[in-house]
């Protein structure tokens, strides 16, 4: 089970139209693997292009999302029966400015044998946490190293994590 979700975290959107646009004196072009730039010396491709997570970009203060930039490790934590591949993917494949991501799980449940099990208790000055769930509200909340992103759908859990990845490289 294990396997077969980090199968589908690696493997991409299949859209194959030629978009292209400036958002905040930035280009982006839609390719076949998702909204392509180059920010901060660093390639991103995310499924959703910013202008259409402008209602997310407030929910992201920059202190905190600058917060996550200094750690020396951080955790993508979820519980393996909630649908949240597609946000974990694209948050793993364009973190290349934070520390390097390690997979785990919220609880010791089944199919989170092979990983640590990781939730906020977990953070510290130097490691972080991010948790990926599936729920309600809509809503990304920090403490300190820890940070929550929760929404109703996979759809929404993705376009939350793209909008907190614009913030983190300066688009919002």
């Amino acid at each position: 089970m294990v396997l077969s979700t980090f199968a589908i975290i690696f493997s991409g959107p299949s859209e194959t139209s030629t978009t292209s646009y400036t958002y905040h004196d930035r280009s982006f072009r839609l390719t076949a693997q998702g909204w392509e730039s180059t920010l901060q010396g660093q390639n991103l491709i995310l499924r959703n292009g910013p202008q259409e997570l402008t209602s997310y970009s407030t929910q992201f203060p920059f202190a905190t999302a600058a917060s996550f930039l200094g750690l020396q490790k951080l955790y993508a934590s979820t519980m393996p029966d909630e649908p949240s591949q597609e946000a974990i993917r694209d948050f793993y494949l364009n973190s290349n400015i934070l520390p390097p991501i390690t997979f785990a799980c919220v609880a010791d449940v089944a199919g989170c044998e092979s990983l640590p099990h990781k939730t906020c208790a977990d953070a510290t000055a130097t490691v972080g946490v991010v948790l990926f769930r599936i729920g309600e509200p809509l809503s990304f909340s920090a403490d300190g190293t820890c940070a929550t992103l929760m929404a109703p759908t996979p759809s929404e859990l993705t376009q939350l994590t793209d909008a907190w990845l614009y913030t983190l490289y300066g688009v919002f």
